[in-house]
């Protein structure tokens, strides 16, 4: 078992070495990588990935980011950062089925995008200038909204503000939401169907339009809602879906198919009475349907 272990990892290893140098080959960002892959090799890093999602993939981002400079040592003037993309999540949930139990964890839902918004840039690590004497305080990180200044003293002269956001040295990454609603055949008898924001951030921008039938894998997470808080007048959250990886429906089954389906689809092929046994397979029971 040690040896077929060993064996599958070293066929792992050379696989994605194969996806980092298509991926640079083609000026991408985004790598690839299968969590049951993830699960044989490392069983522990599969298990913070769910559970954990935030703080793992800065990890893994670092991790995949040092492995092509290795292999490319001037990629990182085409992109700052890699960011790993897991895909094929063997759990699938339900939008309307989240709750608190998969709050700050990786969950996948399927749904039909029905809107979209415009591109706009986020926060990630902002730098501010004292106004009185010059001073650059930072880099702050930012994960929600922006970091409040008030009453922070300044290092240099002691005074506490007014500051003024640095915007040249401050890093910003693009950030556009799409709203999920749950696809048609999902929805009990009777019922509305259900919708959840996703924020799409990176190179997933614009990789959706509305009407498509999608895959999302993110994390699940709350942010403050205060026109929420008056209407409900007590304190809730809104919650949302923070997109680490998109798939279409189409491409996903698409990807299904494999050689062997393919040689059975050509030894079909080849078969003299192939039309009849087609219109003999659909909707058989149809008086007359043959024609």
């Amino acid at each position: 078992n040690s040896a077929e272990d060993a064996e599958n990892e070293v066929g792992q290893s050379s696989r994605y070495a194969h996806r980092i140098r298509k991926m640079c080959a083609e000026n991408k960002e985004s790598l690839e990588v299968h969590y049951v892959h993830l699960s044989s090799s490392v069983p522990i890093l599969a298990i913070w990935v769910a559970d954990a999602p935030r703080e793992t993939f800065d990890l893994l981002d670092e991790a995949a980011f040092e492995v092509v400079r290795i292999m490319f040592p001037d990629y990182h003037k085409i992109h700052s950062s890699i960011h790993v993309r897991v895909t094929d999540l063997p759990l699938q949930d339900s939008i309307r089925d989240l709750r608190q139990v998969h709050m700050g964890c990786l969950v996948k839902v399927v749904g039909v995008a029905t809107r979209r918004s415009a591109v706009h840039p986020q926060l990630k690590v902002c730098k501010y200038n004292c106004t009185k004497c010059g001073y650059i305080l930072g880099p702050f990180s930012v994960n929600g909204p922006e970091p409040k200044m008030a009453g922070t003293q300044c290092p240099s002269c002691q005074e506490k503000g007014p500051y003024t956001l640095n915007t040249e040295q401050t890093v910003y990454c693009n950030y556009q939401t799409i709203t999920l609603q749950e696809s048609p055949g999902t929805v009990p008898a009777g019922r509305l169907p259900r919708h959840k924001e996703v924020v799409m951030t990176w190179d997933l921008i614009d990789q959706v339009r509305p009407g498509e039938e999608i895959e999302v894998t993110g994390i699940y997470l709350t942010k403050f809602d205060s026109g929420l808080n008056r209407k409900t007048g007590f304190p809730v959250f809104s919650t949302y879906i923070e997109a680490n990886n998109v798939q279409k429906k189409e491409d996903i089954d698409r990807r299904s198919y494999t050689e062997e389906d393919a040689r059975e689809i050509v030894k079909l092929g080849a078969r003299p009475d192939i039309r009849k046994l087609i219109v003999n397979s659909i909707a058989p029971s149809i008086y007359g349907h043959q024609n």
